[in-house]
């Protein structure tokens, strides 16, 4: 990986070079640490360079690193093999299908690393050693200080306290997750899975051998935009509420560990980058250990075997956990319940974070699996989808722990695809596949279950299931992520009652402050529903307001006093809101003007009369109405070809420079994180603001201006003036 593009990993790859005390040792091991003052839960890392040689480094050394608190409390966390900070030399290889192949060949391998999220303000000290499989060893120790920081940290995700079927940070704040997971390649072989990330393509040009899809822009063959790259895609889809990443290894996505036997030192990295950078845009990362790896899940007895095991669960913990928030062993397999005995108690007991735990296919009967991660893909029907989702939930619910649907999209059989194309349906969009995921995303949320989207973008017909997301998707899920904020911590299911409960079903939640209540129509999306009592207990004096789902729009309010109470709520035709609080309006872009009197709910600086997309600040005009922002629409007039807007002669698509700034869009280390905007490419805090406008790009607090006169590094969030 280039240097430059190791730098937008968000500082924890960047080598300080603040010495570490060693003692007298057989071993001529360097150590340096990254910064000597860390914030709160963000991430410290100890790099120790030796340059001998040896058959397998990942486990032919073990480091341990020993952290003791201000308070006195003991931490302990191992090392890991990192490689080299030389960049490697790449070999990219296609077969007749034109599919990649790619390979790294280092010239050193004389760095390992250990990593540790300190949870306590103060100063800590270590003590680290380094031990060959000889028996040789080195050892060394250090200090640092852990502080608050400009910009606090949460810390990690946690069952929430108050309701143990939701989840809440360490510091108390509330979390509620949805989340996406795509494909993750370095198909280009640049040496970063984050050089291509695929969006918003509308149906393949390519599928002369397919029924054609119906007339009209949203149905049309045509180009699409990709690659794009993975600081567009993240910057999309944080603006509008999505908060969690999902990747495993082996899952369509690159291998870690291609056997027990090795790991993939530049593949490591790769992921090293992925999450930080996730991390940097909001994300939370659920991380799962082994994918579709065979990890001996029927063979829990070969003794040798599961040593082998233990050994990569070490090396992952060690490595990534400081980084993840949820551990999942395995990705749609089923291994016996002794496999999960002898795995799970190993991963709780080296594990410094307590990190909840979980796999797929669900085993939530199990002990010390915290949570159930379902896979759950739905087929057509939008009337009641969100009755059938949440009946669903409750039934994943009966085991009595979280709920968090690991994938979830949509799903067409693909025999069908002959007689369903013709009628818009591609598999992963259709024109009411946006509503079934609103619908399904607010009755989850009301039933303490919290979805991850498989996203599969590059086409409306590109698989027979998963979800396509553009910026209507994006929409309804900034308005309902709004309207979980307003609803604020400390929420549990309550109970609801409606006049007709054939007309609606009605869902309820509340604290001690604020309540809520969700309607779903189920007759039909066509005739609206009238004159419809809901009943709930309110428990503070406040008011109510009735909230549009599709738009976050206020479409009424009412003095609420605390107590049972009946309302009658305004018609609807597909769903309805209700929250109740003593906050104030619902505001969803947070600028201080409610809903109802905000006249640029997304702040991008066209008024909600004339943006396309209201709620995604990301798009603004969709010319040919199809559903693809502008900003990402390959063919804006929806005539099949690609675009070429610029009079340049090549399609726009094809430019990998179309803002000529010299830095190509994806492909390419570095990439330009705005690669429609000529005076930006790079954004090192993941803030949306490009490096060039931001006057503190690294997002520690502290001004670029102030950093230069301290002498600290301004584009380093570890680096910041003296507390």
């Amino acid at each position: 990986m280039a240097m430059s593009a190791m730098r937008l990993v968000a500082g924890i790859l960047l080598v300080a070079a603040t010495a570490v005390t060693a003692y007298a040792a057989d071993l001529d091991v360097a150590a340096t640490q990254n910064t000597r003052a860390v914030p709160r839960w963000d991430v410290f890392e100890i790099t120790l360079r030796h340059g001998r040689h040896y058959a397998n480094p990942f486990w032919d050394v073990a480091i341990e690193v020993v952290f003791t608190a201000p308070s006195g409390r003991k931490v302990t966390v191992g090392g890991f093999h990192y490689g080299s900070d030389e960049p490697p030399e790449i070999t990219l290889r296609k077969d007749d299908r034109g599919r990649a192949s790619v390979s790294y060949a280092f010239k050193r391998a004389d760095l390992w690393k250990a990593r540790f999220a300190p949870d306590e303000l103060g100063r800590w000290t270590f003590a680290w050693t380094f031990t060959n499989t000889a028996g040789e060893t080195a050892a060394g120790r250090g200090e640092v200080a852990c502080v608050q920081g400009r910009r606090p940290l949460h810390g990690f995700v946690r069952q929430d306290p108050a309701n143990p079927m939701r989840w809440a940070f360490d510091d108390g704040t509330p979390y509620y997750p949805i989340g996406f997971q795509d494909g993750i390649f370095d198909g280009s072989g640049v040496g970063s899975v984050l050089a291509g990330a695929a969006m918003e393509g509308p149906f393949r040009p390519d599928r002369a051998d397919w029924p054609d899809p119906p007339p009209g822009p949203m149905f049309r063959r045509g180009p699409a935009p990709n690659p794009q790259n993975m600081d567009v895609q993240f910057r999309c889809f944080a603006a509008c509420g999505f908060n969690l990443l999902r990747f495993s290894q082996q899952n369509f996505s690159l291998a870690i560990s291609k056997d027990l036997d090795h790991v993939g030192v530049m593949e490591s990295r790769m992921i090293d980058e992925l999450l930080a950078r996730a991390r940097a845009y909001g994300f939370r990362n659920f991380y799962g250990l082994f994918g579709y790896m065979n990890v001996h899940v029927k063979d829990a007895g070969n003794a040798e075997a599961m040593a082998k095991v233990r050994r990569h669960i070490k090396y992952h913990v060690d490595r990534w956990g400081a980084l993840v928030d949820f551990w999942e062993f395995l990705n749609e397999q089923h291994a016996d319940a002794a496999w999960f005995a002898q795995t799970t108690p190993y991963l709780k007991s080296i594990d410094p974070y307590h990190h909840p735990v979980t796999t797929s296919w669900e085993r939530p009967e199990l002990d010390g699996i915290d949570l159930s991660a379902p896979h759950r893909y739905v087929g057509l029907g939008e009337v009641g989808a969100g009755r059938r989702f949440a009946a669903e939930c409750q039934r994943w619910k009966k085991a009595g722990k979280p709920v968090i649907v690991g994938e979830t999209g949509n799903r067409i059989d693909a025999k069908e695809r002959p007689t369903l194309i013709p009628q818009g349906i591609g598999g992963v969009w259709d024109p009411k596949s946006a509503l079934r995921m609103r619908l399904r995303n607010w009755a989850a949320f009301f039933n303490e279950t919290a979805v991850v989207f498989w996203n599969t973008s590059y086409a409306r017909d590109g698989h027979s299931m998963n979800m396509w997301i553009g910026p209507r998707e994006r929409e309804y899920v900034r308005a309902m992520q709004a309207f979980a904020e307003d609803l604020g911590p400390g929420l549990r299911m309550a109970p609801v009652t409606v006049s007709s409960p054939a007309a609606a079903a009605a869902w309820g939640l509340a604290s001690d402050r604020r309540a809520g209540v969700y309607l779903e129509h189920q007759k039909d999306h066509a005739a609206p529903v009238r004159g419809l009592k809901v009943t709930l207990d309110v428990p503070a004096d406040g008011t109510g307001y009735w909230v549009a789902p599709e738009t976050a729009a206020i479409l009424g309010t009412f003095a609420a006093a605390k107590g049972r109470a009946t309302v009658e709520a305004p018609p609807f035709t597909v769903d309805l809101a209700l929250l109740v609080t003593p906050d104030g309006p619902p505001d969803v872009d947070r600028d201080g003007l409610p809903n109802d009197r905000d006249p640029d709910d997304d702040n991008d600086g066209t008024p909600d009369a004339k943006d396309a997309f209201p709620l995604d600040p990301s798009e603004w005009e969709d010319a040919d109405g199809d559903l693809i922002g502008d900003r990402l629409d390959a063919d804006i007039d929806a005539d099949g070809a690609g675009d070429d807007r610029n009079r340049n002669g090549t399609p726009d698509h094809l430019e990998l420079d179309i803002d000529g700034d010299g830095v190509p869009r994806c492909q390419a280390v570095p990439w330009d994180a705005f690669p429609l905007d000529p005076k930006e490419w790079r954004d090192t805090d993941a803030d949306g603001i490009g490096d060039n406008a931001d006057t503190d790009d690294d997002g520690d607090g502290w001004s670029d201006a102030q950093e230069k006169k301290a002498g600290t590094d301004p584009l380093d969030r570890l680096s910041f003036p003296a507390q």
